[in-house]
């Protein structure tokens, strides 16, 4: 960031504050110092530039204002959205009975004026107003009422993600301040520094010009953009059914050109213009929706909004992509005879909309890149996605069932004959009877699970075997993954990582592609009750589908017990007694297992020889106790810091259950620092119901799992610790037993919210996050940075 000589920056200043002044501002209800015009001897002054105010903007209020979960709606990680404003318009609401008008930014509304119309209010100053802007009166509040520094936040200064929310305007901020003293931005943090304000507060008495550059392609991108936009937009019908089914599968993605690892970034949308104009998005609620026009264009529209990490979900293209697309779908022999319907009852069943399409092709195709399609399930434009991560383990191991195995690809006429029993709720949209899900959906659940139990019987009398486990093809990574659940977020990464889990699933093609459309495109989260409802139960069979076929592949005699001991407190349920229980109890593995060990991690060791080209090296961090471990690590912090970390993982105790869900943990000594990711898994006795959560789990058997670099898009903490300290950090850790004992820990090698270095390590993290991988980074959500 420039910075300009104490001389001019005062000339600037003081040009930027007459402006300021010539604006008549309507005093609020409550007298607070204005925001400084110039900087402290003790401070470096910043540049006072738009540009230099959005970095401050993107470094301090995007990192909780981005996406549905941004408080108020009010989304400042582009100049649209802050223009838009705010609304007191929830989009999280739990007890909806109607769907909510769709509110999405770049999508819904393309002017302010038409969001004015849909009752979002100006933050800034918009012309004929005489009021002051919303955004300096948060900025005066926040400067003069700072929280206690270092300390923890005072218990009426709330921080749950689901609290309610003001959302003031301008006339009920008198009101706002009395009942919120402390609700001044950046909210329950270190306050920002005199420098930051007097930027701030420059560009807003300039009329809060934009800080951004003018979007533009290198001739590179934009020929790689005018390529893939030809491509989408073939003309022959077999080119038209291709790209509506990529479309449906890439509509949240962030697609970028290996070329440019580092963006530009784009969304494919539906376009009523033609590749060479500017776009016009067709607003749909979902993917899969009639665009009400015969005539439409895919187009690739560049992401200008700041990069944020939880929907930076990215897909790659290149030449070797388009190819490989080119063979699964257009040089394979079938020839379509209809172009999809839109209609609900089929477009929400991609087994019915696309089934001239070889089911291999589709299957392959999400095998390709399954990482970004289970990401996709529980990270994205959702946010918050509670209806994905509530129905799941905190930490299970996923792999793929091998296409040449999979009955739904080389059974003839399976597909075709069960379409009808893979049916999704979305078909109903938001007008779904709770009572007929209920019978209905597990009716064809025990169907289907009976129709397949027959075609393996017939296909594999002798079971399945570890080469039925898909390798990756010998060199694909995405073949064996990680889950780990974050209370109401998720991540995914490639290989088996961390301790042996309590569960994990094989994924077939028709679980595959039913967790994406019931989750993804059939997902709307402005729909009601009774649509987010059903998409939470119709996931519970999903779930546990993807469990059979992991237990399939445990001897016959041990799958039972191993089921019942994910199911504690549960074995009672319809689902569990009737839906989801295999007819095949008896059908026979193909696995080999010795006696006397246990049987689910004998196969977690068979799988990860069985696939060594493509599982990557051993977690010793997690999974090796003994003196002497092998180590990935390169850098000689690394290693002896991990040689120490690891022994973490290797005892449970009271103390984990007082630590948050996503922890960052700096280690430094000297100029070297490395960062690692503490996360706890919390153990549920059951996943099988939707509410009570809290009565289902077991603390005593929370485990840790530590990776090295920044896993998860929302830390809930940060240690910063020096490796001679290290030992007794670990100690005083695995000591802290109480909440007290917790929190004493945080005080002495914490960052808590309010210490003045909060800020200043929080951008260490994302400028080590950016160098480290430029392409997935992205600003991390401090939304749900706890009170420790």
């Amino acid at each position: 960031m420039l910075s300009l000589k104490p001389p001019a920056l005062r000339v600037l200043i003081g040009l930027f504050w007459v402006l300021s002044l010539t604006v008549c501002r309507q005093a609020p209800q409550v007298d607070l110092p204005p925001l400084p015009t110039q900087v402290s001897e003790q401070e470096t002054p910043l540049a006072v530039t738009p540009a230099a105010a959005q970095a401050i903007i993107d470094a301090r209020c995007v990192v909780c204002h981005a996406c549905y979960d941004a408080p108020c709606q009010l989304v400042l990680s582009s100049e649209e959205g802050q223009q838009r404003g705010a609304s007191k318009k929830a989009v999280y609401d739990a007890d909806r009975l109607r769907p909510a008008k769709p509110s999405r930014l770049f999508v819904d509304a393309s002017t302010t004026r038409e969001w004015r119309q849909r009752d979002f209010f100006a933050v800034l100053q918009e012309d004929n107003s005489d009021s002051p802007e919303l955004l300096r009166l948060m900025l005066e509040l926040g400067a003069a009422n700072p929280p206690p520094k270092g300390q923890k936040l005072p218990a009426d200064v709330k921080l749950e993600i689901g609290r309610p929310l003001s959302c003031p305007t301008v006339n009920q901020f008198g009101e706002y301040v009395r009942d919120h003293p402390m609700g001044g931005m950046p909210y329950g943090t270190a306050p920002l520094s005199r420098a930051e304000l007097v930027t701030l507060g420059a560009w807003l008495s300039a009329g809060a010009p934009s800080g951004r550059p003018t979007p533009t392609n290198s001739p590179q991108a934009q020929a790689s953009v005018e390529e893939w936009e030809a491509f989408l937009n073939g003309p022959s019908l077999k080119e038209r059914v291709v790209s509506r089914y990529l479309y449906e599968h890439w509509f949240q993605a962030h697609l970028y050109f290996e070329t440019e690892p580092e963006g530009p970034f784009f969304r494919i949308v539906r376009s009523s213009t033609a590749p060479g104009q500017p776009i016009q998005e067709i607003a749909t609620r979902r993917p899969y929706d009639d665009p009400g026009t015969p005539s439409f264009w895919y187009r690739l529209r560049p992401v200008t909004s700041t990069i944020v990490h939880k929907t930076h979900t990215l897909y790659p293209l290149s030449p070797t992509k388009k190819a490989r697309l080119t063979e699964l779908f257009l040089e394979s022999e079938w020839s379509p005879t209809r172009f999809p319907s839109y209609e609900p009852k089929e477009a929400s069943n991609p087994f019915i909309a696309f089934e001239e399409i070889p089911a291999r092709a589709r299957y392959q195709y999400m095998l390709d890149n399954a990482q970004f399609f289970v990401m996709s399930f529980i990270r994205g434009p959702v946010c918050r996605g509670q209806i994905a991560t509530n129905v799941i383990q905190d930490h299970f191991f996923v792999a793929f069932l091998n296409p040449d195995d999979d009955v739904s690809i080389i059974h003839p006429g399976f597909l075709k004959a069960n379409q009808s029993l893979l049916d999704l709720p979305a078909e109903h949209l938001s007008q779904l009877n709770p009572s007929a899900f209920l019978g209905e959906y597990r009716r064809h659940q025990k169907k289907y699970l009976r129709s397949r139990s027959e075609a393996y019987t017939e296909t594999h009398p002798q079971g399945l075997g570890l080469s039925s486990v898909w390798n990756g093809d010998g060199e694909n990574p995405n073949a064996l993954l990680t889950v780990f659940r974050h209370w109401d977020n998720a991540t995914v990464i490639e290989g088996w990582q961390g301790g042996w889990p309590k569960t994990a699933w094989i994924i077939d093609y028709p679980i595959f592609e039913r967790i994406y459309y019931d989750l993804v495109a059939g997902f709307d989260v402005f729909g009601n009750l009774p649509h987010q409802a059903a998409t939470r139960l119709y996931m519970d069979h999903l779930r546990m589908q993807g469990e059979l076929n992991f237990l399939a592949l445990l001897p016959p005699e041990s799958r039972q017990e191993i089921h019942e001991s994910w199911y504690i407190g549960a074995t009672k349920s319809i689902d569990y007694r009737w839906a989801d229980q295999p007819d095949d109890a008896q059908y026979p593995t193909g696995v080999r297992y010795e006696e006397g060990g246990e049987f689910k991690v004998q196969l977690y060791e068979q799988v990860l020889e069985a696939n060594a080209a493509i599982a990557g090296p051993s977690d010793a961090l997690n999974r090796c106790k003994e003196d002497a471990c092998p180590s990935t690590a390169t850098q000689p912090l690394q290693k002896e810091a991990e040689d120490r970390l690891r022994w973490l993982t290797a005892v449970r105790g009271p103390w984990i259950g007082n630590m948050p869900e996503v922890t960052r943990l700096r280690i430094h000594s000297g100029s070297e620092a490395s960062t690692w990711t503490l996360v706890r898994n919390i153990d549920h006795k059951n996943v099988a119901y939707m509410f009570h959560e809290d009565k289902r789990i077991d603390a005593s058997k929370d485990t840790l799992t530590i990776v090295r670099g920044y896993l998860g898009s929302y830390p809930n903490f940060a240690f910063d610790v020096e490796l001679d300290q290290l030992d007794a950090f670990i100690a005083a850790l695995q000591a802290a037993a109480t909440e007290e004992e917790f929190s004493a820990l945080t005080a002495r090698w914490g960052v808590r919210r309010t210490d003045p270095e909060f800020w200043p390590t929080m951008d260490w993290f994302y400028s080590d996050f950016r160098e480290q991988s430029p392409t997935e980074a992205g600003l991390f959500d401090l939304a749900r940075y706890g009170n420790y």
